[in-house]
């Protein structure tokens, strides 16, 4: 038995080398990205290295808009909504980026956000001060007595409590729900965009062995902390008839234990933050009430680098704390 094989006389034979981009403009291209980086770009606001991540740095949402002007790119989103229990729900995008001189499609991203996120599903709740309602709730050390204060320090009122008292400890403290997962959906449909687009920025423009993506969103206890270098400091003993002090502004009692260093935003960061606040009709008092209450910081240089995306896009996509 013979085999036929048919052949279309107007098919056309495509030679994909045509279209092929030579070595020399690969190299231009990774240049131009360079470029752009060290003329436009700034560190903190459009890249960032996670602490523990690598020396990779990411790309942040200001640097994917930065690289898709850059080369003339741009995105167009298709959302899919997706009902989870309990009022939860899940955000999956598919990010496109078109070029605008000539509307070819270069490429598409993905990126998804769900409110089962430890993140937008949890929070800490710290014990209340039953006096005036505020979470400045401490422990005294036993050697001092133990008991409770509202520590005036965090912006308590002062009042004292007993070791035993079930006004403080009946209280269910840790990490309990957010009680209406609704209050994010618009944050979450945010962040899944973001994520989308990074992620077309980076594909279309080949600038994946440049930057990496996603990593400021990781929960903090999956960051690997790098330890510090070791450092040779001279050890100077001190005198034996004259105690260490520790800081007067704190009771002794109530002193913490000393805490690890966490790598703060900068300048530049705060400004952003200040600006988008600003954009989104957000009163100063909303946006310290919003730090304060939802991550126990009192002044935005108190901000985590590896929550200033977090914050940005939440405050981007609200008219205010509770707005």
């Amino acid at each position: 038995m013979e085999t036929a094989v048919a052949v279309r006389q107007d098919a056309q034979v495509i030679n994909y080398e045509d279209y092929a981009m030579t070595p020399d403009r690969i190299v231009k291209q990774v240049g131009l990205i360079q470029e752009v980086m060290k003329c436009v770009m700034r560190e903190g606001e459009h890249y960032g290295k996670i602490p523990g991540c690598g020396d990779k740095p990411t790309l942040l949402k200001p640097g994917a808009e930065k690289l898709s002007t850059t080369f003339r790119l741009a995105p167009s989103y298709l959302v899919t909504e997706k009902s989870l229990p309990a009022g939860h729900r899940e955000y999956q995008v598919i990010c496109t980026l078109t070029h605008i001189p000539t509307g070819v499609i270069f490429g598409q991203g993905v990126g998804a956000a769900s409110t089962m996120e430890s993140k937008y599903r949890y929070r800490k709740q710290e014990r209340v001060c039953p006096k005036c309602g505020k979470e400045t709730i401490i422990k005294g050390k036993a050697e001092y007595g133990g008991g409770y204060i509202c520590f005036a320090k965090k912006g308590g009122c002062g009042a004292k409590f007993k070791e035993d008292d079930k006004a403080i400890t009946d209280q269910i403290v840790g990490r309990v729900e957010y009680e209406d997962p609704a209050d994010y959906y618009n944050t979450i449909l945010k962040m899944a965009k973001k994520r989308a687009h990074v992620d077309a920025t980076l594909t279309c423009t080949a600038a994946s062995d440049i930057f990496t993506q996603d990593v400021e969103d990781l929960p903090s206890h999956l960051l690997k902390r790098e330890p510090a270098p070791p450092v040779d400091v001279p050890k100077q003993e001190a005198p034996q008839d004259t105690p260490q002090d520790e800081p007067d502004d704190i009771p002794v009692e109530f002193r913490d234990e000393p805490k690890e260093e966490i790598p703060l935003i900068s300048e530049p960061q705060r400004k952003r933050l200040f600006a988008i606040s600003k954009k989104a009709g957000w009163p100063n008092d909303d946006l310290k009430q919003y730090l304060q209450e939802r991550y126990g910081i009192s002044h935005t240089s108190e901000i985590p680098k590896a929550k200033y995306e977090e914050i940005c896009t939440w405050v981007e996509s609200h008219t205010g704390w509770g707005g």
